[in-house]
């Protein structure tokens, strides 16, 4: 199955905030420094949550029937995963929004402990309900144990269908609760009692973390240099690995710049043209030169694959330069270690 005819997830999330009138309401309405940052990171919480009660919707419309095709879960299933790519590895927010990252979603997954989880789940003859499903194992509540059940071989959701149905609506009815809990907790603006120099470090930390998060969904699977670990990947299953990564890189570009008001500004407010030029650059190269390959897991079976992703990563790891050695110096700001460093 292909997936080029999804529109890229920035565009896409755009078009929701213009079409969601009702909910735009509900984002927070202030004069901080941080306001255009933060209103692009309530329209992705929204987005979120709108495409996660889709695809809860979609679960519930293919159990009601005796369809056996599942390409529409398929669709709705990437087109929610690529929402979440855009709050995917955050550390900065609110922190009723940040705990909910291992529940919406469990990677990396070392040992299979998903497939393990969601076997033994589907096994079972019982009706689960979101409410129990909240209170198992985070590995078979978010999007990768409906990954499991859309893709995996060892899923009962085209072979027994009822079966599958007995835990797939509740944990798709759960992980749009999830989305829920991320909207609301991002309906106020985290960052109002910040002054103007706490707010840079918070912005380019928010920006530095999730890039390393992003670098790291590449050097796990890397590993050492002839001898990956492609199972590492994420979203191995549906081969959407290198589209989800796209969806970072897009989603942080539209961080930075922020509707014109953003890190991009800032820089060029201070006289620093030629460093928002280049970083700027860093980030729209990114996205026009990625990979059309959507599965990282085969591109590192073989040798020009691993160089393309192994290119991809070092890519990255210039716009980290920028960030950390350039941006952060300029600006007189000390970034400080997040929880992927050293891992």
């Amino acid at each position: 199955m292909t997936f080029k005819y999804f529109l890229p997830s920035i565009l896409v999330l755009s078009l929701t905030a213009c079409q969601s009138n009702q909910t735009a309401s509900y984002a927070d309405q202030t004069r901080h420094v941080s306001q255009s940052t933060y209103l692009v990171e309530y329209q992705a919480a929204n987005h979120f949550s709108v495409q996660a009660h889709s695809l809860a919707q979609a679960f519930a419309n293919y159990c009601e029937t005796d369809v056996a095709d599942n390409s529409e879960l398929k669709q709705q299933w990437h087109t929610t995963m690529l929402a979440w790519m855009a709050l995917q590895g955050q550390e900065r927010g609110p922190a009723d929004a940040l705990a909910q990252s291992w529940n919406v979603q469990f990677w990396p997954d070392k040992k299979n402990t998903t497939g393990l989880k969601m076997t033994a789940l589907t096994k079972q003859d019982k009706f689960w309900t979101a409410a129990e499903i909240s209170e198992n194992s985070v590995t078979v509540q978010g999007l990768g144990a409906l990954e499991w059940l859309i893709y995996d071989s060892k899923s009962p959701l085209t072979s027994s269908k009822a079966q599958a149905c007995m835990s797939a609506t509740a944990i798709s009815k759960n992980l749009a609760n999830r989305a829920d809990t991320i909207e609301k907790a991002w309906r106020t603006n985290p960052w109002t009692k910040l002054d103007e120099q706490s707010w840079k470090s918070e912005y380019i930390a928010l920006l530095s973390n999730q890039l390393e998060f992003s670098m790291s969904k590449l050097s796990r699977p890397l590993a050492n240099i002839g001898k990956p670990r492609p199972y590492f990947s994420e979203s191995w299953r549906s081969k959407t690995s290198m589209f989800n990564l796209k969806a970072n890189v897009e989603a942080m570009q539209a961080l930075y710049l922020s509707n014109g008001s953003g890190l991009d500004q800032m820089l060029r407010d201070r006289g620093l043209v030629d460093l928002a030029d280049r970083v700027k650059t860093q980030y729209a190269n990114l996205v026009e030169a990625w990979p059309e390959e959507g599965s990282l897991f085969d591109l590192l079976q073989t040798k020009d694959g691993y160089r393309m992703v192994l290119s991809q990563y070092n890519k990255m790891d210039q716009l980290k330069y920028l960030l950390h050695d350039e941006v952060s110096v300029a600006l007189d700001v000390v970034i400080g270690f997040n929880a992927t460093d050293g891992d």
